[in-house]
């Protein structure tokens, strides 16, 4: 909407038949260009009127495109067709990708991306396809992986960009690994610092998001934009749509392992009702409790539990709960290095080193305190001390200890859970 480069009814067509959308349509917003108005923001707005998009003064800024089509196979694009029998013609022009280009395509997709070349006809040199270029064994964008000429063309287009651009993403993980989408996400974390882009994409993948800080990251919820780090099963939390009735939203998957296990042990009764979601840090997850309660489709009102070492609410919430003082994994560590000597043989079964002598974990544990200064590293470090136990092994076996023995000073916040989530 923002920019004249980019026409609206690409985004927002109208059919003239069935279509009774977007009638007087008019969309307000706020931009920042300081060559046009240096003390800050000024609005513009676009208005469908009479079945037409109508702009008034709109300002330019290179703005790149990158839509959901770049996946598709390219034996199913027409514009790939004239290159079909591609030997039979003389009037081509070759030319390699650029160096810069490969070797951030070769980050993103692991593995070597030299040998890429860009085939195009000198009638239409808009027009163009990929091949790879391997010895005996040369082959086109026909036979790529969608992912694999995804990856070359988005890189390419957002590399020629100018600085300061506006890029727009669609559905970035589509036709990727996992892990080359995490990987595509922390190039555009480059090209944010080193081109100074703004960069938008949309995604249905955790695996996009996970890199991402909770205040980069907008949800759209029955029509609400909620700003801040969600799973997707949270989301679904959120709409109602969950398996059981009842839902507690925790800062993370420490947070969630703790609560199972203080649920576990003193309200088995609750596990089968209730769903324990991560919904990013404070203040984020008190914001989607909110949410969550003012659905007006949801009868059971859920609670947030948060870490002891958060800051006081803005507002009160009765339906905020808060872990024992302290940031948790100090707290559950702290208390496993005061009592090592006497939860020795715990550990030693419930983190499963039956092979360890319990002098050596209570060793383990005291080297582990001395050298390790991030609390987030303790169970992982511990884990390696005690023969490479898994860390998730480690960190819930800790946890069950520490909730067995401080059964007092749970005893509100376990009461506080019973109270506002049993029937």
């Amino acid at each position: 909407m923002a920019y004249k480069s980019v026409k609206p009814g690409g985004f927002f067509p109208k059919s003239n038949i069935g279509d009774n959308s977007m009638a007087n349509w008019r969309i307000d917003y706020d931009i920042i260009d300081r060559k046009i108005h240096p003390p800050g923001i000024f609005t513009r707005n676009a208005r469908f009127v009479s079945a037409k998009w109508r702009r008034d003064d709109i300002p330019d800024r290179e703005v790149i495109v990158i839509p959901i089509q770049r996946t598709v196979p390219a034996n199913e694009q027409t514009k790939f067709k004239q290159f079909i029998g591609l030997a039979q013609r003389t009037d081509i022009i070759v030319t390699p990708i650029k160096a810069g280009v490969l070797s951030h395509v070769a980050r993103i997709l692991g593995k070597d991306a030299s040998g890429y070349e860009r085939i195009s006809l000198k009638e239409d040199p808009a027009k163009s396809i990929l091949v790879g270029t391997k010895k005996q064994n040369d082959y086109s964008q026909f036979h790529f992986g969608a992912g694999e000429a995804s990856i070359i063309e988005m890189v390419t287009k957002i590399e020629d960009a100018k600085d300061n651009a506006l890029i727009l993403i669609e559905e970035i993980e589509n036709g990727l690994h996992p892990l080359a989408t995490r990987k595509m996400i922390e190039y555009l974390f480059d090209v944010a610092k080193r081109k100074k882009s703004q960069i938008i994409f949309t995604t249905h993948s955790e695996y996009a998001l996970d890199i991402l800080p909770p205040k980069a990251i907008w949800g759209c919820i029955d029509g609400v934009a909620y700003q801040g780090k969600l799973t997707i099963e949270s989301l679904r939390a959120l709409t109602g749509t969950v398996s059981k009735d009842r839902a507690i939203f925790v800062e993370d998957d420490f947070a969630k392992d703790l609560c199972t296990e203080i649920l576990r042990q003193y309200a088995m009764d609750l596990l089968d009702h209730v769903e324990i979601h991560k919904a990013g840090g404070f203040p984020y997850v008190v914001e989607v409790l909110k949410y969550h309660n003012a659905n007006p489709t949801i009868k059971k009102k859920a609670v947030a539990v948060i870490d002891g070492d958060n800051p006081p609410l803005n507002e009160p919430n009765d339906h905020v709960l808060e872990l024992p003082d302290g940031t948790p994994e100090a707290v559950v560590f702290g208390y496993i290095i005061e009592k090592c000597n006497d939860v020795a043989a715990l550990v030693q079964q419930r983190c499963q080193c039956p092979t360890i002598s319990q002098d050596k974990v209570v060793e383990a544990i005291k080297s582990v305190s001395i050298d390790t200064t991030d609390h987030h590293l303790y169970f992982a470090k511990l884990g390696e001390r005690l023969g490479f136990v898994s860390e998730i092994i480690v960190r819930r076996g800790l946890c069950s200890i520490y909730v067995q023995n401080k059964k007092l000073e749970l005893e509100n916040l376990v009461e506080g859970l019973k109270i506002r989530l049993q029937s």
